[in-house]
């Protein structure tokens, strides 16, 4: 009769673990999922609290900039995968376009990693428009400015809003590179490989250059454009 007992207790025991097991492998839902093949028109890749880490989107469903996890402005069409800080603040991202309209070429890819609260600062990028082609590396210095106050009131001057005119002179006096200002391209323009480093105020001083025909230059410039020395000095580098 004990034994009996202990045997049904044993029984019962792995019933209820059988029972258990189904229950979480086929009526639960599970944490993972393998698919094939998955079409969407976008995902959104979200932290615990809320805020957005990497949204991967088709031109129709392309996210508006935000900052905080709020929308502060439209750029535009931008397929591809905008990343976000731990802020829900947007800092970068890949996208890319490209098609030919009326034997015209209008293409371009674009990686770029901004500065916090603010607009790219590095961006490698290929474009192909308006009968040019430009490839490489640009570093950008860019205000302590948050991004967001710059675009309302960039957006308020273009909308002919006098006051927002009038506190964006005195921006530009206050903060000399309220803008932005391109230091450095790395690459090649319209088949010149270049190096060319700026100023603080973003105007060209170096250029180390190879001219689609094969010749090499050196360049510096003066603050007003002028040039300083051209080495070799008999030598011009065809664009």
């Amino acid at each position: 009769m004990r034994l009996n007992s202990k045997q049904h207790y044993l029984n019962l025991l792995m019933l209820t673990g059988l029972v258990a097991l189904t229950i979480k492998t086929q009526w639960l839902p599970s944490d993972q999922s393998t698919v094939r093949e998955l079409n969407v028109q976008r995902i959104n890749v979200m932290e615990p609290s809320g805020h957005p880490r990497l949204v991967i989107a088709n031109t129709a469903h392309a996210p508006k900039a935000i900052k905080e996890g709020k929308e502060f402005f439209d750029p535009g069409p931008r397929p591809g995968m905008i990343f976000y800080n731990d802020e829900g603040t947007e800092n970068g991202g890949f996208v890319f376009r490209g098609f030919a309209k009326d034997g015209k070429v209008e293409h371009g890819l674009h990686l770029s990693f901004d500065r916090y609260n603010q607009d790219q600062t590095l961006a490698l990028q290929h474009i192909e428009q308006d009968g040019r082609l430009i490839t490489g590396l640009n570093l950008v210095d860019r205000p302590q400015y948050p991004i967001d106050q710059y675009m309302t009131l960039m957006l308020a001057v273009q909308q002919g809003d006098t006051e927002a005119q009038s506190k964006l002179q005195q921006l530009e006096q206050q903060q000399p590179d309220i803008h932005g200002h391109r230091r450095a391209f790395y690459g090649t323009v319209d088949r010149k490989a270049m190096l060319q480093l700026n100023d603080p105020q973003g105007k060209k001083r170096i250029e180390m250059a190879v001219g689609k025909d094969g010749q090499p230059q050196l360049v510096f410039y003066a603050a007003d454009g002028s040039e300083l020395l051209r080495l070799p000095e008999t030598t011009q580098v065809n664009p």
